[in-house]
C-alpha cells in the first residue's frame, strides 16, 4: 500500500511538473521522464528510460554534476541547483539547468531540467503544457481575447475546434497512466501536423485540446480541417509495444458567424450538437504483429 503511494506521488509530480522532469535512483538510473524530454532533446521517454544518466552528460561535466548529486545524501541542504550539457539525438548537447532533491522514502532523485535559454523563461513555462508540449488553458485565456479582437479590427474571421478523444480512458486502464500520457504527447503532435503554421493548439485538461486558427475560409475549409482532425487522430499509434486506436469528437465555431464574443465562440465550439461523429467511440489496445 505504501509503495502503490509513492507510485502515485511520483506520477502526479512527474505529470504536472513544468519543464524537463526525471526520477533517478541514487546510482544513476532514470526511472521515469516525463514526455517534454522528447521535445528538447529528441530522446523518446522509451529510450531515457532504464538508461543512466552518465551516458548523457558531457565528459567534460561529468565529474561535477555527478558530485553536486552525490553531496545531497549526505548533506544537510534539500535541494541544489546545477548545470551540465545533455547530449541530444543530433550528437550535440543542450545545456540544461537542474533543480535537484533526494527523497529518502523514494530512495531517488526528483529532478527538474530547464534548456538554458528560451525554456528558462518562466513566463514561456506558464503558457506551457508540461505533459505534451503545447500551450495551455493560461495561454488560450491570454491569446483568444487578442486574435478576436484582431480580427474584428480587420474585418476578418476566427476558427476554434474543440476536441475531446473517445477510448482514451480504456487506454489508461489497460495499458496504465504512462501510456496514457504518451498517447496525449502523440496526440498532440498530430493536432500540431494539422494547423501547420495557421493556427495553435491548446490541451484544456485530461483528454481535451482546442485548435485555433487565425482565419477560416469559408464552410467547406471548416469542414475539411475537422476532417482532418478526426482523420489523424484515428490513425493507429503504437504506445507501449501495443497498437492502440481511439476517436476524437470534434466541435467548430466561427467568429463573427457563429459568435459575437470570445465566451460565446469557446462555448459554440463545446456544444455536443455541433461535434463531428469520431471515429471510434472506444479504443482499441491489440499486440503488435511480429515483423515478418
Amino acid at each position: 500500500m505504501l509503495e502503490r503511494l509513492f507510485q502515485v506521488e511520483r506520477y502526479a509530480w512527474l505529470a504536472l511538473a513544468q519543464g524537463l522532469a526525471a526520477v533517478i535512483s541514487i546510482d544513476g538510473e532514470i526511472e521515469d521522464v516525463n514526455p517534454s524530454w522528447e521535445r528538447v532533446t529528441g530522446h523518446e521517454p522509451e529510450t531515457l528510460r532504464d538508461s543512466y544518466l552518465l551516458e548523457y552528460i558531457h565528459f567534460e561535466d561529468r565529474e561535477k554534476a555527478l558530485g553536486t548529486m552525490q553531496r545531497l545524501i549526505t548533506s544537510d541542504i534539500g535541494s541544489t541547483s546545477f548545470s551540465f550539457r545533455f547530449l541530444d539525438t543530433s550528437g550535440g548537447h543542450k545545456l540544461l539547468n537542474w533543480e535537484a532533491i533526494y527523497s529518502p522514502d523514494h530512495n531517488a532523485y526528483f529532478c527538474v531540467a530547464n534548456e538554458v535559454g528560451d525554456a528558462a523563461n518562466m513566463e514561456v513555462l506558464a503558457f506551457r503544457d508540461g505533459l505534451t508540449g503545447v500551450r495551455n488553458r493560461l495561454a488560450l485565456e491570454r491569446d483568444l481575447p487578442m486574435v478576436v479582437d484582431r480580427a474584428r479590427d480587420r474585418g476578418g474571421c476566427v476558427l476554434i475546434y474543440f476536441i475531446d478523444l473517445d477510448g482514451f480512458k480504456e487506454v489508461n486502464d489497460t495499458l496504465g497512466h504512462k501510456a496514457g500520457d504518451t498517447l496525449l504527447a502523440r496526440v498532440a503532435e498530430r493536432l500540431l501536423a494539422c494547423v501547420a503554421e495557421e493556427g495553435s493548439v491548446y490541451r484544456m485538461g485530461g483528454d481535451e485540446f482546442i485548435v485555433l486558427l487565425n482565419r477560416c475560409n469559408g464552410k467547406t475549409h471548416a469542414e475539411d480541417i475537422a476532417s482532418d482532425i478526426v482523420r489523424r487522430v484515428g490513425e493507429t499509434y503504437v504506445v507501449a509495444g501495443r497498437e492502440v486506436t481511439i476517436g476524437a469528437s470534434v466541435g467548430g465555431a466561427c467568429f463573427p458567424a457563429n459568435a459575437s464574443s470570445v465566451q460565446e465562440l469557446v462555448d459554440k465550439a463545446d456544444q455536443p450538437c455541433t461535434r463531428s461523429r469520431p471515429r471510434a467511440r472506444t479504443a482499441t489496445v491489440s499486440t503488435m504483429s511480429p515483423p515478418a
